[in-house]
């Protein structure tokens, strides 16, 4: 009895052993298999996208500029004399034509009056010579003088009509040295201190002027900028103008360096240097701007920024997208086809607001990722969501890339 009770014991114990191993082993085999299907959803790592289209953005940088005079004029005087007087107040307006200085006259119309004396006298011995040659003429038709004779005197007469041109010409030259002694203003604008008073001598075109008339409204603003820059500027130039068929005048905003308050009224672009200064390395853009309250002066430093050159094929993607890899290379990460991953290097230009310039690298219609970035790998599968959608869900403003994304990808 007692043996038969032990046997039955430990057979119940073997049975019971096996029972629960089989259990486990089941249980192990559906947590593994549930396990791998989760495995299989992490996979594919869930990323917000935007795609790419065309947007227009405006070329707002700032730079650095100077005031320059639309027009200056010194003032010279064209023949010697003493100063008899000043006849402008100094740092008024003054119109071109006015009389700004009278040097003394009295050697100059003594010059006009001896000129006008000699073309007298050679206009009589014209005179005088043509009488001579009527005379001969009729005398050698009577072959009572010889010919000889006649043609000395055709000679004589043709020498005393030179003369006369040549005192016409010396009465017209002193006309014109009289008349220099009149100093008027050649343009219109502010006139400078006069650098000579009454009494003053002074020569025919001597170095230093007598004054200064600069034109200040309109006035120029010639601004600076790097060679690269320029050239890029120089192809959004050409594109825009190519564009619209015609010379488009590019907007040009100033703001006064000291304060940073906007000047109230806008110029535009006028022309670009072709040559790079050896100094600064940089090219010279030259803007025009008008100046009716004379606020803008001549040498004063200012920055501008031209606000209307836009890009009508411009790429942009949000800064945050673009990341650097060894050796400066920037690359983006896009979603290929079948939603996989793929890492394409691009090429940034200018920085417009939070984004960057695409000058190659990406195409219009493609799928960049913005959000979930971080673990990203070559050729991974990638669950992406529309980011357009999302704003839009949540009531935030979208962007042209947003909006155009909604529409192209159909609430992808």
């Amino acid at each position: 009895m007692v043996r038969r009770a032990t046997f039955t014991f430990i057979l119940f114990g073997l049975t019971s052993l096996f029972g629960c191993s089989d259990n486990d082993d089941s249980k192990g085999q559906g947590a593994g298999a549930g396990a791998g299907q989760q495995g299989d959803q992490k996979q594919a790592m869930p990323v917000g996208f935007i795609r790419l289209t065309p947007e227009k953005i405006d070329y707002t940088q700032k730079l650095p500029g100077r005031v320059v005079s639309y027009r200056v004029a010194e003032i010279r005087p064209q023949v010697s004399g003493i100063i008899q007087a000043r006849l402008f107040e100094e740092g008024s307006l003054v119109e071109e034509g006015e009389q700004l200085y009278q040097i003394d006259p009295a050697r100059y119309q003594a010059d006009l009056e001896m000129a006008q004396a000699d073309l007298e006298s050679a206009n009589a011995a014209v005179a005088n010579t043509q009488a001579v040659v009527n005379r001969y003429d009729g005398l050698v038709k009577q072959k009572v003088l010889s010919e000889q004779e006649f043609d000395t005197a055709k000679m004589q007469l043709k020498q005393a009509q030179a003369s006369v041109s040549q005192a016409e010409a010396a009465v017209k030259t002193a006309r014109i040295n009289l008349a220099y002694t009149r100093v008027y203003a050649p343009i219109s604008g502010f006139i400078g201190p006069s650098r000579v008073t009454k009494g003053a001598l002074v020569t025919q075109q001597q170095q230093e002027p007598l004054a200064v008339i600069r034109q200040l409204d309109p006035v120029y603003v010639d601004l600076s900028q790097s060679v690269g820059d320029a050239q890029k500027l120089k192809a959004r130039l050409i594109e825009s103008r190519i564009q619209q068929k015609q010379n488009t005048d590019f907007q040009v905003s100033l703001f006064f360096s000291e304060s940073g308050e906007p000047y109230p009224h806008k110029g535009k672009l006028d022309a670009t240097d072709l040559a790079v200064d050896e100094q600064t390395g940089a090219i010279r853009l030259r803007s025009v701007f008008p100046n009716p309250d004379n606020q803008l002066l001549p040498g004063l430093f200012v920055r501008a920024s031209i606000e209307d050159l836009a890009s009508s094929k411009a790429l942009v993607v949000p800064q945050k997208s673009v990341q650097i890899g060894n050796g400066g290379t920037k690359h983006v990460w896009v979603v290929g086809s079948g939603d996989k991953a793929q890492k394409r290097q691009v090429r940034t230009g200018v920085a417009y607001k939070d984004q960057w310039v695409i000058e190659d690298g990406l195409e219009e219609g493609d799928l960049v990722i913005v959000e979930g970035t971080m673990n990203l790998q070559p050729g991974a599968p990638v669950k992406p969501s529309d980011l357009a959608n999302k704003k839009k869900a949540s009531g935030q403003p979208q962007s042209n890339n947003s909006a155009e994304s909604s529409a192209q990808s159909g609430g992808r």
